[in-house]
This record gives C-alpha cells, structure tokens and sequence, in this order.
C-alpha cells in the first residue's frame, strides 16, 4: 500500500508540474502584420530598434509598435503601415490615429515635384517638402485642392494646415500659390493670382465682398470670380477689377444712370418699394406687430422728377447749405434705389426728427431692423462720413448678410464697410 501510495502522489506532483509550465500564445494578426512590414528590406534601417513592445486594443480594434525613429501601426480594414520623420511629427501634433485624420493607409511615397514626399491617411493626406514643411490637407479643402491637381496644380503645396475660426465659423487653407476658403453656406473654393490680390486689398472674408461663393471662370482672355457681395474680374489690359453687387450711393456716388428707376416695384402701407426690399420690409413689420411695436411707413421710393421737386423746396424753405444736410439731390438719393424708407412713429410726435430713436418704433429698429436685412443709414455722429444728419427713421435694405456683418463688426456706416471715401459733400 505504501508503494501504491508514493506512486500515486509522484504522478500527481508530475502532472502539477506540466500543467503550471505556461504554453506560447499565438501572435496576434496585428503583431504578425507588423512583424511583416518591419521585416521589408530596409526599413529596419530608418526606423532603428523596437522602443517598446507591440500594444494592441488601440482604436478600431488597431495594434501599433514604437521604433527608435517611427512607428508602424495596423488595423484589419488598413494594413500595417509606417509612418515616420515630419510626417509622423504632425500626424502625431492632431491626435495620431484618434484624431480627424484616422490610420495611415499607405506607407510614405516620395519623389513628387519639388522633392516632395506624401502620406494617405483615412480621412486626410499629409505633404513634405524641404521648403513647406509637413501639412495635412482633409475635408472639403482638400477636395477642392486635388480637384484642379494637388500640388501638380498652380495652387502647389500646402504651407499651413488648415486654420478655422473665422467670420462666419470659416475655415482656411493657405498654398505655395494660392488659398482656399471654405463656410458650410459657401463651399470650399479656391482664390489665386491677380483675383486673389484684389480680394485681399479689399479685406478678404472681412470685407464687403465676403468669402468667393465660386472659383475662378476665365473664357476669352477674360476671369471672373464670384464672392458673397460681388464680384471681381480680370483682363490682361485691365488687370483685376471689383464690383459690390449692393448699391451705394451718397454725395460722392450718383446713381448710374442718373435717372435710375428700380426694375420692379411693390406698394407696402403708403408707400412703394422694390420688390424684394418690400417683401423684407412686411416681414420686419410684422414681426414688429407681433412684439407689441408699430411701425407706420412715411415715405419709400421717389423718382428723379419726385427728388428733384422735394430738394428745390428744401432750398427755398432753408437754403442750400442746410438742404444738402437733410436732403439729397436728384440722382444722388437713396430714396431712388427703391431700397430705402422712412418709418414714423405711431403718434406722429416724433416723425422724421432725432427724437425718433427714444420711441418703441425707434427703439425696435434700431435693436431688431438688422434681422431682416435693414440698417439705420445715417447713423448718430457720422455726417462726416455719410453726409446727412442723424436720421434714426430712415432703413435701407441691404440683406441680411451684410447687415449681420455691420452689426457683429461694429461697423456703422456703409462707406465704412465697402472701403468708400467719405461723403460729406458733393
């Protein structure tokens, strides 16, 4: 029995023995896969000894594995790839694999113009070259970008990354040769050459005319971009030219021609107005209605001839100094654009005076005509620049995007925002 025994806890003690001695696991396929692309001839070279060990578990189910100078990182839907040098310094700068730009999807191809060299990415590509440095292009800008060439283009390469925050939540991408503006309302479009200059010295998206809503459209030796509030244009004879699509006019800018009607008109209250002007002004109106304001209106379009007769009797009743203060010239009057009016206050108590602003009429328009595409014109303390008094009861439609960019800038007069020399007289 005792030898039975002394068997029996031999082959117990044996079989503990193999069963504590740990068996090899497997390696992973994201291991096996980077294994693979370490073993490619010559990489080993640029990318120097492993730095630590394989980590997997990484976003999308991804593996990756550190190098002296570099990193390989692998995902099922991507393959094993390599990223490295400047490259991988600015994946690395947004976020690496977490970021907007996701997992490499190529390894680093080089001997592009230039010397450049170039890395895919999921959602983005990131372009070297000795003189640019590294930058990544994505979304609509890059889109737009690879649509006339990539750096095969005029644009060239990119030399910043692409720079949001601006009016409007704008996002920007400058190139060797040009730039590339995107808003959700306009889309992404690229400005260039002589077009992009004039763009510039007019302010850029800041300016009147706004960001371009079209890229640049050259037909018989002539280009024209479109922009936001208006357009510029390009000849070889008369280098580039701006053109604001709203019109303004005062003592320095008549109408052309000088006895310009509106094309179609709309009566609204006692008055007339051009059509769209009309149809913005009804809406404001009614929203004023509807907060418990009204808003009388006194007096809207005026022809030449209409003008001409209500400026001669403000000349005979003060003189012409004061006649050019609160009345404009035939041909030089807003009211003729069919885009401006007048509005009262419902007492009568206060119609067409300074003291118009302290009433609810007053009051509104000055805090809400914005909304609806209307300014005060004549502002309090710009004479100078405008060259008539305050007039806090006269609104001039300008749409709603160039009165939300009056408002948000703090700009208050439209000579001001268009770049226009002042007006104080004719």
């Amino acid at each position: 029995m005792k030898t039975a025994t002394a068997l029996t806890s031999f082959f117990v003690a044996l079989a503990t023995l193999f069963i504590a001695v740990p068996t090899a696991s497997a390696a992973s396929p994201g291991e096996t896969a980077i294994a693979k692309a370490y073993a490619a001839p010559g990489v080993a070279g640029y990318l120097g000894a492993p730095s630590a060990a394989v980590v997997c578990g990484l976003r999308d189910g991804g593996c990756a594995r550190a190098y002296q100078n570099g990193s390989i990182h692998w995902t099922a839907s991507t393959g094993a790839h390599i990223t490295h040098g400047a490259i991988r310094t600015a994946w690395k700068n947004i976020g690496a694999q977490n970021s907007y730009a996701g997992y490499p999807i190529t390894d680093e191809i080089c001997g592009f113009k230039n010397g450049g060299c170039y890395q895919a990415f999921q959602n983005a590509s990131i372009h070297w070259t000795a003189n640019t440095g590294a930058h990544i292009t994505h979304g609509a800008i890059r889109t737009a970008w690879k649509n006339i060439g990539a750096q095969n283009s005029y644009a060239g390469y990119p030399i910043t990354d692409e720079i949001c925050g601006f009016k409007n939540g704008g996002c920007y991408q400058a190139f060797q040769n040009a730039s590339i503006h995107w808003t959700a309302n306009t889309g992404a479009h690229i400005t260039h050459g002589a077009i992009r200059t004039a763009w510039k010295n007019a302010g850029t998206q800041n300016g009147y005319l706004g960001y371009p809503s079209s890229d640049e459209m050259c037909s018989a030796g002539s280009c024209r971009q479109n922009f936001q509030g208006g357009y510029i244009t390009w000849t070889a004879a008369s280098g580039a030219r701006s053109f604001f699509s709203t019109i303004v006019v005062n003592k320095k800018r008549p109408l052309s021609p000088i006895s310009y009607a509106p094309a179609s008109l709309t009566t609204i209250g006692s008055i007339q107005l051009e059509t769209t002007a009309a149809a913005k002004a009804q809406v404001m109106i009614n929203a004023a209605a509807s907060a418990g304001v009204k808003l009388t209106t006194v007096s809207g379009y005026r022809s030449y001839a209409t003008q001409q007769g209500l400026y001669a009797n403000y000349v005979k009743l003060y003189g012409q100094q004061q006649a050019d203060l609160i009345s404009a010239r035939p041909g030089y009057s807003e009211h003729q654009t069919g885009l401006s009016f007048d509005i009262g206050d419902v007492s009568g108590s206060c119609s067409l005076q300074a003291c118009f602003e302290n009433t609810p009429a007053g009051s509104w328009v000055r805090n809400n005509a914005w909304r609806y595409g209307f300014i005060v014109r004549y502002p309090n303390g710009y004479t100078g620049t405008t060259g008539y008094a305050y007039e806090p009861w006269h609104l001039r439609y300008v749409g709603t995007t160039i009165s939300a960019d009056l408002v948000q800038s703090k700009i208050p007069t439209l000579e001001q925002y268009f770049h226009l020399p002042a007006a104080p007289n004719y």
